[in-house]
């Protein structure tokens, strides 16, 4: 189970790489660098929740609390990858990377942590009361 719970969070990122080359190649082009950052997070944030409602019946767990355990799993995951990837990979400065989580400048990347951690919990209160 923990090895389905890990692909399907590893999944993520390629979706999350492709919205940022969504957001550099168009959205920026078209509303601007702010607007594009925050229309970018509502993509991302609805991308990962439609991926987790329709992939969550792979991880079949005995209860909602399981699935709030993901949802902390993931997003401890996310900001390990996050910083990890942004100091080693990408070079950036402490600053850079802790920039994202001050709402300037459209960014509203705590709300697209804040889906990450509540969607494996929220689409599977979704299949249970269907």
């Amino acid at each position: 189970m923990t090895i389905r719970i890990l692909l399907l969070w590893a999944a993520i990122i390629p979706m999350a790489i492709a919205n940022g080359i969504l957001r550099d190649a168009v959205l920026v082009r078209s509303l601007g660098q702010s607007r594009a950052r925050t229309v970018s997070g509502l993509i991302l944030s609805a991308v990962i929740l439609a991926w987790t409602i329709m992939t969550i019946p792979w991880v079949p767990l005995p209860g909602l609390m399981q699935y709030a355990g993901v949802g902390l799993l993931w997003l401890t995951l996310t900001v390990a990858f996050e910083f990890f990837f942004g100091r080693v990979v990408a070079q950036k400065s402490w600053q850079e990377l802790l920039r994202a989580y001050r709402f300037e400048n459209g960014d509203i990347w705590p709300i697209v942590l804040m889906v990450v951690a509540a969607s494996p919990l929220a689409a599977a209160a979704l299949r249970i009361f269907q």
